[in-house]
């Protein structure tokens, strides 16, 4: 009965609140409960799958987080944190290692932005942070990472020029001064100009050295400008600028731009050391390009003049067998076309070339013939009818469209040779 008297309490207040306009707050109570916010569990979840599918893990998580406070059973949710946390902190471990090769790469800018993409991940991840710091702040310190054998005195003669500032190597990483270091040792270094002997300091700039330094760096442009200022009599100016040319002739070959690659090709003389490589990577390039575009074209059916393209380049390269292969398809379809459009004659014509270990052309070619052949046997008999009605010149028409069809019909070739005498002697005639 006391069991009874509370529930009859709870729907008594219940009643009473909506019967004095509180139904609102009632609403507001029910809300602010957790079988409201438990409710919410799927859209949450549903959120954050589609945020880890684009990418954004760490929000992923923190939406995985709000699943495991408000849900009801957060066994699932924190199987997910869990996992998405493994993967972030792989996530984070992989664009820290991406960063540091691109630094070994002199590529900071690149080695900077995944410093940064892994932080995103996890702001806490102390090995970004100190690089960020060393390498990118604009606090005087630059990060050095040490080779085998190097000792604070080997690292003070690398970075500053004199061995004699081993001190500071020690000072700032809290080292021995005669200690060696274990190889890839970061170490964190203020930054100081390097000290340069007199005799480089007072040395003249040489045009042909800076050319060859741009040069190392791919810097064609550069390296030419530099070469042009040198004394063009000199024999050693004269195979760098060659040299220069070769090289961007030959680097815009590889990234296909066979046109531009070609006007720096023209300025190297022939003869010259690398030209005639450069010259066979050139028509490599451009028979793969055209193999490519025919191949292109094949897909998307236009076959004849994909089969022209393919022909050109089996005269130039008779031996490609990817070539021959894709020529036997494209003539067969070629083939097939005029077959379907009953233009037998053109289809025997494509399929004279045929190659023979390609079945299909093959059954075709022979079908083909049959066709033609049935052809020019009704053709003669209906120049056989023309002539027996004395119409002469139907029935050559007809026994030459039969020659057409079947090349080998000398019956018809033997009677358009007489039809035509008969007609001359006609004609002579009185």
């Amino acid at each position: 009965m006391r069991r009874w008297r509370h529930a009859l309490a709870c729907m008594a207040t219940v009643t009473l609140w909506g019967c004095g306009g509180m139904v609102d707050s009632m609403s507001t109570f029910l809300r602010a409960g957790p079988w409201w916010t438990a409710a919410q569990t799927d859209t949450i979840s549903a959120r954050a799958r589609e945020l880890e599918a684009n990418g954004e893990l760490a929000m992923a998580l923190d939406h995985w987080r709000r699943v495991d406070r408000i849900t009801i059973n957060p066994a699932a949710a924190r199987s997910e944190i869990t996992r998405l946390q493994s993967k972030i902190a792989e996530a984070v471990t992989a664009h820290y290692q991406k960063g540091m090769a691109q630094l070994r790469n002199k590529k900071p800018v690149t080695a900077r932005n995944h410093f940064l993409a892994a932080l995103r991940l996890d702001p806490t991840f102390q090995p970004a942070l100190i690089q960020l710091n060393a390498r990118f702040s604009n606090f005087p310190l630059a990060a050095h990472l040490s080779t085998s054998g190097d000792s604070p005195a080997t690292v003070a003669k690398k970075v500053f020029g004199d061995k004699d500032k081993a001190f500071l190597v020690a000072w700032f990483n809290d080292l021995s001064v005669d200690k060696a270091m274990a190889p890839d040792t970061l170490l964190i270094l203020p930054k100081l100009e390097k000290r340069l002997s007199k005799k480089v300091r007072q040395k003249k700039p040489d045009p042909l050295a800076q050319a060859n330094a741009r040069l190392a760096k791919n810097d064609f442009g550069g390296a030419l400008d530099l070469a042009s200022q040198a004394d063009p009599a000199n024999p050693k100016v004269r195979a760098l600028i060659h040299t220069i040319h070769l090289k961007r002739a030959t680097a815009l070959i590889a990234s296909g731009q066979l046109e531009a690659a070609r006007p720096s090709l023209a300025n190297v003389p022939d003869g010259f050391a690398g030209r005639a490589a450069a010259v066979k990577a050139l028509q490599k390039q451009q028979s793969a390009m055209a193999f490519e575009k025919a191949r292109m074209l094949f897909d998307q059916g236009v076959y004849q003049q994909s089969l022209d393209m393919l022909e050109d380049l089996l005269d130039e390269e008779p031996q490609r067998v990817d070539v021959r292969g894709l020529a036997a398809e494209a003539r067969y379809r070629v083939a097939l076309e005029h077959y379907d459009h009953k233009r037998l004659i053109d289809a025997r014509q494509v399929l004279e070339k045929a190659d023979e270990g390609h079945e299909a052309s093959m059954a075709l070619n022979r079908t083909v013939r049959s066709r033609l052949s049935k052809l020019a046997q009704i053709h003669y008999r209906n120049g056989v009818k023309h002539f027996i009605n004395e119409d002469l010149e139907s029935a050559i028409a007809e026994w030459e469209i039969a020659l057409a069809c079947d090349p080998n019909h000398d019956n018809a070739r033997e009677n358009i040779d007489n039809a035509r005498r008969l007609m001359q002697k006609i004609k002579a005639l009185p």
